[in-house]
C-alpha cells in the first residue's frame, strides 16, 4: 500500500494501491490514553462497542472447553454468569467496552417439544432469576466485575410476552408470575400480518408448539409492573442498559412512557428492513433500535463478492435521513435470530469487511459471540453454539481484527482531548468513495477515522489505484493504519514519512 500527499493541499487526497484481501483503517493519531468515567447515560453509549452473549453458551463455571452442547436438542449446556466473569479477559482482549447478556428471569419448566428456555426468551416468572445461570449475588458480581473494567452491562428484556408450551387457546394463565390472570394479556390470536401495527401488537407470536401470550400494556398493572421491574434491575443489579425484545410488537405510545421511567439506554428489536417504518420506533419511542435496515444491506453487499457497493451507499443514506439519530442505532452483523455470516461464506476478507462496516460507521456496534471464531451456524438453533468448544482462541484472524477496530474506537473515547473529540460520536459518517467494489467512509471532521473496505474477497487481484479525497488529513498529521500497525506523517510535499508501530 502506498499513499502520497498532493504537492500543495489543505486536504489529503490519497492514492491507494489497495489489496483486495484486507481492509485498511486509518486514524489520525494525536492523542494519549486516559480513562473515561463510565456513566451509563444515553450519550455515553454512543462511544461503546457491545459484545452480545447467550449466557448458557458462552462459558461454563468449571472452565471446560470440551463439555458437549448438542444444538438440535435445545437444552441447557451449562454456561453461567460466573462463567462470563471468568472469561472477561477474552472479551476485553478484543477491546469491547460493553456486554449484552441474554434474559435473566425464570423460564418455563421442563423440556417441551421445542426444548428448554436456555436462551431466556420463554418467560414464566419475572420475580425470580434463572437459577441455571446463578444466584442474585452472581448477577451482582458480574455487574461489579464488568464495571471494574470500565465496561457497561446490558440485559435483554422480554417485555412483550410470556411463554406457554402448547396452543395459545389452551393457555393456563395461573402459571405466570406476576401476570397470573387472563386479563393481563391480549385475547388469543396468532399474528397474521407483521406489517399491520394493530395485528402485530395485539396478537401473539409463536405457534401451537410454543405460544407466546402477548401482554397488554394498556392494562395499568402490566404497564406499571414492567416499568418497575426494569427500574428495579437498574437499582438492584446495576444494569446500564436494555435490549428490548420484540419491541415492534408493543405500541410506540407505551415505549414513549416506558423509557423516561427507566432512565437508561434502551435499544429495541424492530425486525424491519424498511428504514422508514423501522425508525418510527426510535423517533417516537426508544433511544435506539437494532439497525436491521443496514443489516440486510451489509449481507447483500459483503456476502456477495460481485455486488456493487452502491447499494449499501444508498441504504446508508436512507437510514441516516430516516432515523432520528443514527448514532444511537445498534448496528450488527449477526445475532441469535439470524444465520451467521460465515454460514454464507468462508472468505475471511468478506467477513472482516462486513464487521468493519458495523464497527466503524454510525451507531453502536454489536458483535455476536462466536463471530470472532468464524462460527458458521444457520438460524436458530444452529447459530447458538457453545463458545467454549473454540477453546477461546485469541489467534483467530477475526478476533485480532476486532481488537484493531476497537482500538481505533477506544482511542477516540479515551483521548486526553476528549472534549475536543466529543463531537466525533454525534458526527454522522460520510461515504467519501463508493466505486466499483471499494467503499471508503470517514467519521469525524477535524479528526477522523477513515475506513477503506472492499467486497472483492481474499482471492481476487489487487485493486487500485483509487483517489480518495475529503479525508480531512492535513500536512503534519500523524495517521495510523490500525490493522497494518504502521504510522505515517502527512507531508506537505512528497511522500509520507513512515515507520512501524510497536503494537
Amino acid at each position: 500500500m502506498t499513499i502520497k500527499a498532493p504537492a500543495t493541499s489543505t486536504d489529503l487526497t490519497a492514492f491507494v494501491s489497495l489489496s483486495a484481501r484486507y481492509l485498511i483503517l486509518f486514524i489520525l493519531f494525536t492523542f494519549v490514553h486516559e480513562s473515561q468515567a463510565a456513566v451509563p447515560t444515553v450519550n455515553d453509549w454512543r462511544s461503546r462497542s457491545i459484545y452480545q452473549v447467550i449466557t448458557d453458551r458462552f462459558a461454563r463455571p468449571d472452565g471446560s472447553i470440551t463439555a458437549p452442547c448438542v444444538l438440535k436438542e435445545n437444552q441447557y449446556c451449562g454456561g453461567t454468569w460466573q462463567g462470563i466473569i471468568d472469561k472477561l479477559d477474552y472479551i476485553q482482549g478484543m477491546g469491547f467496552t460493553a456486554i449484552w447478556i441474554s434474559p435473566v428471569v425464570a423460564q418455563i419448566n421442563g423440556s417441551a417439544a421445542s426444548g428448554e428456555g436456555y436462551h431466556g426468551f420463554w418467560t414464566r416468572d419475572m420475580t425470580t432469576l434463572n437459577s441455571n445461570f446463578g444466584t442474585e449475588d452472581d448477577l451482582k458480581q458480574l455487574a461489579q466485575a464488568v464495571h471494574d473494567r470500565d465496561m457497561l452491562l446490558m440485559v435483554d428484556a422480554v417485555l412483550n410476552n410470556f411463554a406457554y408450551a402448547g396452543p395459545g387457546n389452551d393457555t393456563v394463565y395461573s402459571d405466570f408470575i406476576p401476570f397470573n390472570k387472563k386479563e393481563y394479556f391480549h385475547p388469543f390470536c396468532y399474528i397474521s400480518n407483521y406489517f399491520n401495527d394493530t395485528n402485530a401488537q395485539t396478537c401473539w407470536l409463536g405457534d401451537d408448539t410454543m405460544s407466546l401470550p402477548d401482554l397488554d400494556q394498556d392494562n395499568d398493572f402490566v404497564a406499571t409492573y414492567l416499568e418497575q421491574w426494569t427500574a428495579g434491575m437498574v437499582a438492584n443489579y446495576s444494569i446500564d442498559g436494555f435490549r428490548i425484545d420484540a419491541a415492534k410488537h408493543v405500541s410506540r405510545t407505551y415505549w414513549a412512557e416506558f423509557e423516561p421511567e427507566v432512565e437508561v439506554y434502551t435499544v429495541g428489536e424492530a425486525l424491519d428492513g424498511n428504514a422508514t417504518t423501522a425508525c418510527v420506533f426510535m423517533s417516537q419511542a426508544l433511544s435506539g433500535i437494532l439497525n436491521y435496515p443496514m443489516w440486510y444491506s451489509i449481507n447483500d453487499t459483503f456476502m456477495n463478492s460481485s455486488a456493487p457497493v452502491s447499494g449499501i451507499e444508498i441504504q446508508y443514506d436512507i437510514v441516516t435521513s430516516e432515523c432520528q439519530d443514527s448514532t444511537l442505532l445498534g448496528t450488527f452483523t449477526e445475532n441469535q435470530d439470524q444465520p451467521r455470516l460465515a454460514n454464507y461464506t468462508e472468505d475471511v476478507s468478506l467477513l472482516m469487511n462486513a464487521m468493519a462496516f458495523a464497527m466503524l460507521t454510525d451507531g453502536i456496534p454489536i458483535i455476536y459471540y462466536g463471530a470472532e471464531q468464524q462460527f458458521s451456524g444457520q438460524k436458530d438453533p444452529g447459530n447458538r453454539e457453545a463458545l467454549w468448544l473454540s477453546a477461546y482462541n485469541t489467534s483467530m484472524p477475526l478476533y485480532i481484527a476486532l481488537a484493531g477496530m476497537n482500538a481505533a474506537r477506544n482511542a477516540v473515547a479515551n483521548s486526553s482531548t476528549y472534549d475536543y473529540w466529543s463531537p466525533y460520536w454525534t458526527w454522522k459518517s460520510k461515504i467519501i468513495l463508493a466505486k466499483d467494489q471499494v467503499l471508503v467512509v470517514r467519521k469525524g471532521y477535524d479528526h477522523s477515522i477513515v475506513t477503506v473496505m472492499t467486497n472483492r474477497g481474499e482471492k481476487s487481484a489487487d485493486l487500485g489505484p483509487y483517489t480518495i479525497g475529503d479525508t480531512n488529513f492535513i500536512a503534519g498529521d500523524t495517521i495510523m493504519d490500525v490493522l497494518g500497525c504502521t504510522t505515517q506523517i502527512v507531508q506537505e510535499y512528497g511522500e509520507m514519512r513512515h515507520w512501524e508501530c510497536d503494537n
